[in-house]
This record gives structure tokens, C-alpha cells and sequence, in this order.
């Protein structure tokens, strides 16, 4: 399948709507976006600046009045095993299926907008934009499975387990590398001909993803 490599969706031109999703796909494009995690010091250092915000409110607020809530206090509780687990648990959605849920591998190498990295079991808490790439997952020494990803986020936990949300993906195996070629020299030819910033733009984001496309099946 090279469904990747058709046209992107992009609304009706000559409207204000339009207008303001072309800037933001611009600047999404120019910029990139930092992956952040969450350490145990920050950890530690939320929980003590919300007792300090306890403290004084205990000081300064009405008798009658309680404490309001922390969003924290509604999230589910993670608990982290006591040693790191061999196997990494590895789940990989995308909007209209699930490609794998709760598998446990030992590795998977993905994608980031800052730079390819590597999850093991016992990486550190991140949160990853994704940019047009090769996702690999390595059941085990013998076993790995290769996706190409449009774009998405990556989200780590500490306790060793960890999800992909795409946009959109496809087995690199099922990508046709002619079909992929064409419509990199179709997209370059577009940026070229490009009348206003909204086709500039559209011919821009096409040759970002056949781009790495292209790289990907070693065009």
C-alpha cells in the first residue's frame, strides 16, 4: 500500500479557516518540538510545591472553605516494579485500528522530531512528537517488525510500558517504492509551480513525508 503517499487532506481553499490551519502547518513545520520527560525530582518537587500551596491556603483561606483539588489526584496510580522487567509492554494505535496492544518485546526504536531513539524496559518517563519515519519493533533478536509512521506521539511510562499513537501507518514491507518516487518528483514539481503560500505549503508537507519515504524503502 502506498496510501501515504497520496495527497494530503487539506480544507477548501479561500476561507479563514483555511488560512489559519496553512499557518499553522507552516510553523509546525519550521519548528521542532522538544521531547520532555518527567524525572522523579520533578516529581518530587510538584508534590512539595503543592504542599506549599496547602500550607498557605490553610493560612489565608475561609474555615468553611476546603482545599481545592489537584488534577494529579484524578490520575490512575502507576506502580513501578521493584527491578525492571525484561520485556518492554508495547501498545501501537492508530484513529481507525489497533495494530498491537499489551505485546511484550524487548526493544522498540522510534521516530522523534528531536532524533531517533531507542525504549528499552526501565526508560525514563518521556512524551515524543513523532515525525515521518521508521518505527521498529524488536520482538526479540530474530523478530522485528518495521512500520512507516506519518506522525503521532510516543508516550513512556516508568512503569515500563509504553504507547505509539500514528496518524496514520503502514508495514514498510507494503510500501511501493515506485509509487513513493512519483510523487516526490509530483510534490517537488508542485513547490515549484506553487501560486499562493496554501499550495506551497500542501507541496511542502508532501515532500516531507515521501521524503523520508523514500529513504525509508532506499529510494
Amino acid at each position: 500500500s502506498a496510501s501515504l503517499a497520496s495527497k494530503p487532506f487539506l480544507p477548501p481553499k479561500g476561507t479563514t479557516t483555511c488560512k489559519n490551519m496553512l499557518r499553522q502547518s507552516v510553523r509546525a513545520l519550521a519548528r521542532s518540538f522538544h521531547t520532555s520527560s518527567l524525572t522523579c525530582a520533578e516529581e518530587a518537587t510538584s508534590k512539595h510545591t503543592s504542599q506549599m500551596f496547602l500550607e498557605t491556603w490553610a493560612k489565608a483561606a475561609p474555615f468553611n472553605l476546603d482545599a481545592p483539588a489537584f488534577p494529579a489526584e484524578s490520575l490512575p496510580k502507576t506502580e513501578i516494579p521493584a527491578t525492571i522487567p525484561d520485556k518492554l509492554t508495547f501498545n501501537f494505535f492508530m484513529p481507525h485500528s489497533t495494530e498491537i496492544q499489551n505485546e511484550k518485546v524487548d526493544m522498540v526504536l522510534i521516530p522523534g522530531t528531536d532524533g531517533d531513539f531507542g525504549v528499552l524496559p526501565g526508560h525514563v518517563p518521556t512524551v515524543s512528537q513523532l515525525k515521518p519515519g521508521v518505527m521498529s519493533v524488536h520482538k526479540d533478536d530474530k523478530d522485528v517488525v518495521k512500520y512507516f509512521v506519518s506522525s503521532g506521539f510516543a508516550f513512556i511510562h516508568a512503569d515500563s510500558t509504553a504507547e505509539v499513537c500514528a496518524v496514520e501507518a503502514v508495514p514498510l514491507d507494503q510500501i511501493d517504492g515506485n509509487a513513493v518516487k512519483e510523487s516526490l518528483a509530483e510534490y517537488n514539481n508542485q513547490l515549484v509551480n506553487a501560486k499562493d503560500d496554501y499550495e506551497k505549503a500542501a507541496a511542502q508537507i508532501g515532500i516531507e513525508v515521501c521524503s523520508a519515504m523514500a529513504a525509508a524503502v532506499g529510494q
